[in-house]
């Protein structure tokens, strides 16, 4: 498959693919009331079921990065995604809770196999100095997956029960990797996965002198982009899946649907965000350092803000303030450019999962930690539980700064050039034959 029209099948494809995972990890917030009626189970017994997704999505991004580089990404898609498919079947078969949080752990696992397969692809066989816009459209493509599982999920489980849902979503997704499968084996007409032996457009250095290469983990530059990425997508995630709606009714006393309605905003937010991040980075500004810092300068002021409101704004003031956290909150996807750019292009898939864990891993963390400064800082105490919140977010943010400081620019053509022992590229770049950055 050559030509513009193949790498637009990639794209649609792996953006589909996406869709289901969000679709996935969103969808229980629609069927809460006909779950624990079916299971006969408390709301805590719902909310541990439902974070099984989440807990193996997120374990399974460092080995579905390390199999992208090992095995290829053709097999990995495929593996991984026949999980997700069997995963579904699991939960809307289930018979009780125990049944139903392993399909959920099983979803999880399977569809943490899309997202950086995806990137390790558009690594391999496009221009690198599109890279971002790609990840850009994936991400906003993705974001159709939470509005599927809203007001279309809510119409069709009233018409065919909760379960039906699940059962087509996991025909279709066998049908997308089995399609994937078939489609990676035909690329560039070679009938073998691009990223196995055949060396993708940006050409790749022979395994030999990739043994000269220290291993990613133990450069500084690697926590520099991993733990930039904990800390600010930390506070992007908490706010807006856990604490964003309930925030406004506390507060302000604002109704369901009224706080629904803005954090539909931070959604609408997190779509525009997706597509201009990485569009203006690849386009206009061509790097990626300014940025990711005009990114984490933006969200500071923004929870700066909420923290000095002492009342409601008003609803269009409001709508606009959380439509900005999500739109300066996408920032967060120029990371996975830079450590795909700055590492060795056998690696990049590896150097992207394990970055991607530790920013999911500080989404799980910031959940747990959010929800105990919220108990702890209850009616009677000086500081307000949110503020308190806020704070939080702030002094993390202020962390992210100072990581984004440290980092080095890694956009094609603007890096510097990389140290060079013998035959080998020791970093900042994908390395290829002879010392030349490719």
């Amino acid at each position: 498959m050559k030509g513009n029209t193949g790498q637009t099948i990639f794209v649609i494809l792996f953006s589909l693919l996406f869709v289901f995972a969000l679709f996935f990890r969103t969808s229980v917030a629609v069927i809460v009331e006909d779950l624990m009626l079916d299971f006969t189970i408390p709301a805590a017994s719902l909310g541990l079921m439902s974070s099984a997704f989440f807990y193996g999505y997120a374990a399974m991004q460092l080995p579905v990065g390390f199999l992208s580089d090992r095995i290829g990404i053709r097999r990995t898609v495929l593996y991984f995604g026949l999980l997700g498919g069997l995963g579904s079947l699991l939960f809307a078969y289930a018979s009780g809770v125990q049944t139903a949080t392993w399909g959920r752990l099983l979803t999880g696992v399977g569809t943490a196999g899309i997202w950086i397969p995806a990137l390790k692809y558009f690594s391999l066989h496009y221009r690198p100095h599109i890279f971002a816009s790609l990840t850009s459209i994936i991400s906003a493509a993705g974001c159709l997956g939470p509005m599927l599982a809203t007001l279309p999920l809510a119409m069709l489980v009233e018409a065919k029960g909760w379960r039906y849902p699940f059962i087509m979503a996991a025909f279709l997704m066998v049908i997308l990797v089995v399609t994937a499968w078939y489609l990676i084996g035909r690329t560039a007409g070679t009938g073998k996965d691009p990223s196995g032996e055949e060396r993708g457009e940006q050409g790749e250095q022979p395994a030999n002198s990739e043994k000269e290469q220290a291993p990613f983990w133990r450069h500084p530059v690697f926590w520099y982009f991993s733990l930039w990425a904990f800390f600010f997508y930390g506070a992007v995630f908490s706010f807006s899946t856990l604490w964003g709606a309930a925030y406004l009714q506390d507060t302000f006393m604002l109704s369901r649907e009224t706080a629904g309605t803005h954090l539909l905003a931070t959604t609408i937010g997190l779509l525009c965000g997706s597509l201009f991040w990485g569009v203006v980075s690849d386009r206009i500004v061509l790097a990626r350092r300014p940025l990711l810092l005009a990114g984490t300068c933006s969200y500071f002021i923004l929870w700066g803000i909420l923290f000095g409101l002492e009342s409601y704004p008003g609803s269009m003031l409001t709508f606009l303030l959380y439509f900005s956290l999500g739109f300066c909150g996408m920032a967060f996807i120029l990371i996975l450019s830079a450590a795909k750019e700055y590492f060795p292009l056998r690696t990049a898939g590896t150097a992207m999962g394990a970055v991607n864990a530790l920013m999911l891993g500080g989404a799980a963390v910031f959940q747990g930690i959010t929800g105990y400064i919220l108990d702890l800082f209850q009616a009677g105490t000086i500081i307000p539980p949110y503020r308190a919140v806020f704070i939080f977010y702030l002094l993390s943010i202020a962390v992210a700064l100072i990581f984004v400081i440290l980092m080095p620019e890694t956009f094609p053509g603007k890096r510097k050039k990389p140290p060079v022992s013998g035959k080998a590229i020791v970093y900042n770049g994908n390395p290829g034959p002879e010392g030349k950055s490719y």
